[in-house]
């Protein structure tokens, strides 16, 4: 069997789960060792991430969970008893909300699996300590409590989380109820978004026009808050259409 990881730059890697174009990402440190941030979602697929790096001949160093929803803390125990990091609101929602927040597994995973997932510690800083190229840490609220995303400065790389998508609309944390949040997060992450040429969501397809992404999300959400119809062409998904309904009603409370 093939490997499933597809290289999208220089020591950056990617495999999309069948749920949803889940993204994971590999960052490789140079060093022989690999960073692995949101391993997703099968038990299958997530078995397939340690064998791929072993094809690799790279050794599993660490882990990042972009945030706290459950299809982003998992893990696999072939890639080892490593750091998996997050952000400090992302460890505190899942050592006091556990059994709610992974409620979801129980359909996908074995208990093993749901055993080991959310198992993470904090970053101490705004990096990620790893040997690799300085992989500076972006936080904000929009999607979810202690979001983070990664910027890899020196090498033109932004992992969005579950921002800027090209299948999901701007899906907002459940508490924000007007929008400003989110839109608080998108200007979080504009200065990224300019200085990279290279952007990976946590759904879809990885793009090389990271500044479309953030301006198709500042669109359509200047469209709802406008009152214009929006052509954004991921209204007419219906996988979506709860979520534009939810945003339509968010966007009439700000007018």
């Amino acid at each position: 069997m093939g490997s499933p990881l597809v290289a999208v730059a220089e020591g950056v890697w990617v495999t999309t789960s069948r749920r949803y174009a889940t993204t994971s990402t590999v960052l490789l440190d140079g060093q022989g060792g690999a960073l692995v941030v949101d391993p997703a979602w099968d038990p299958d697929e997530l078995a397939a991430i340690p064998a791929a790096l072993a094809q690799l001949g790279v050794t599993c160093i660490g882990g990042v969970a972009t945030h706290e929803h459950y299809d982003h803390v998992l893990w696999h125990p072939d890639l080892g008893e490593v750091p998996r990091w997050t952000t400090q609101r992302t460890v505190d929602d899942l050592t006091g909300d556990r059994a709610r927040l992974l409620a979801p597994l129980a359909e996908f995973l074995t208990p093993d699996l749901i055993e080991i997932a959310g198992r993470l510690s904090p970053l101490a800083g705004g990096a990620i300590p790893w040997s690799g190229p300085a992989a500076r840490i972006i936080t904000h609220d929009a999607h979810a409590p202690g979001h983070l995303a990664v910027h890899l400065e020196s090498e033109g790389v932004l992992l969005a989380g579950d921002m800027l998508s090209d299948i999901e609309l701007p899906m907002p944390a459940a508490d924000d109820l007007t929008l400003d949040t989110y839109l608080t997060g998108l200007e979080r992450l504009r200065p990224a978004v300019a200085a990279s040429s290279l952007l990976v969501p946590g759904h879809g397809s990885p793009t090389r026009d990271p500044q479309g992404r953030l301006d198709a999300d500042l669109r359509y959400l200047d469209d709802l808050l406008s009152g214009r119809p929006s052509d954004d062409p991921r209204i007419g998904d219906p996988e979506n259409a709860d979520l534009h309904r939810a945003n339509l009603a968010r966007a009439e409370r700000m007018r």
